[in-house]
């Protein structure tokens, strides 16, 4: 559906997004992940028109848009990391204000206002002032405010940041719902398990892309192993060992009680650290990051 091409951004000394290309695919979810700071609010955006890029070019189904930002803004819903909702109006006064805003017509207003607040589970705090709602809830809120027009796209920069559990469970329930609708979903998360749940993946470091893919493709292709180790000893002293054996450092890093070890060669130099067990797990969108971070 869209494709950025080249897409450049300087801040003063900074180089905020160096060369990206990307393709968001019609009727499905791409998701955008990397460290804060690696650039993901700067590419959205320029998607929308909010920053000026430097360079490069938007394509819409195929066409260059130009300057043209009107034709990516009148089909696109935005969700900034920092929504703004009106604290002292209800969840309904809020609703009525971005309807207006976005020129829906009344009946279509009423229509679309109960149909959201049913979906999302609001419906019982339609007159609580926004303020007072919790962080879930005001994420709900605000993507509810611009599900008003209808949009073919729908761009979300960290929706989830700060959200409690079971909230962004819900809130990842109500994207799925849209993407079976045909609408086109992009956005980004610092989060590697909830970038999981999308159908494409974007890996963002330092401005530049990683690598890209169909989340499906980029399991089967992935080009190493995952062994889970339980160390024996002190899990730090045998990091420090494993870190001086040649070939083997680079490879190993620590989560929780585990070494987790990539294996990208023919040998399994995993066998060298002093270990209880070895377990051989699928790699998680997590470790591929690291692996792929790891080849800069």
């Amino acid at each position: 559906m869209v494709r950025l091409e080249h897409l450049c951004k300087q801040f003063a000394a900074n180089r905020a997004v160096d060369d990206v290309s990307l393709t968001i695919k019609e009727a499905a979810i791409t998701i955008l992940t990397g460290a804060d700071g690696a650039g993901k609010s700067t590419i959205f955006k320029m998607l929308v028109g909010l920053v000026k890029k430097d360079s490069g070019a938007i394509l819409l189904r195929g066409a260059d848009i130009g300057g043209d930002y009107a034709k990516i803004t009148s089909i696109c819903g935005y969700m900034p990391e920092r929504f703004s909702l009106y604290t002292d109006l209800s969840v309904e006064e809020n609703l009525n204000f971005f309807a207006a805003v976005q020129q829906v017509p009344l009946k279509r207003r009423e229509e679309l206002k109960n149909r959201l607040l049913e979906r999302t589970g609001m419906g019982p705090f339609r007159k609580r002032r926004a303020g007072d709602l919790s962080g879930g809830m005001k994420q709900k809120l605000a993507l509810s405010t611009i599900l008003l027009s209808s949009p073919q796209l729908i761009v979300l920069d960290e929706p989830t940041t700060g959200v409690d559990p079971l909230s962004r469970i819900e809130f990842f329930a109500i994207i799925e719902a849209l993407k079976n609708e045909g609408r086109t979903i992009v956005m980004s998360t610092p989060y590697l398990d909830e970038a999981e749940k999308g159908d494409f993946i974007v890996f963002i470091k330092n401005g530049r892309v990683m690598r890209q893919d169909a989340i499906a493709d980029l399991r089967s292709s992935f080009p190493a192993r995952l062994f889970r180790i339980l160390p024996r000893g002190n899990i730090f002293e045998v990091m420090r060992q494993v870190e001086s054996i040649p070939g083997l450092g680079g490879q190993a890093h620590m989560r929780g009680k585990f070494i987790r070890y990539m294996q990208t060669g023919a040998e399994n130099l995993g066998r060298q650290i002093p270990q209880l067990e070895m377990v051989e797990e699928k790699p998680t969108l997590e470790d591929m990051y690291i692996y792929y971070e790891r080849q800069q």
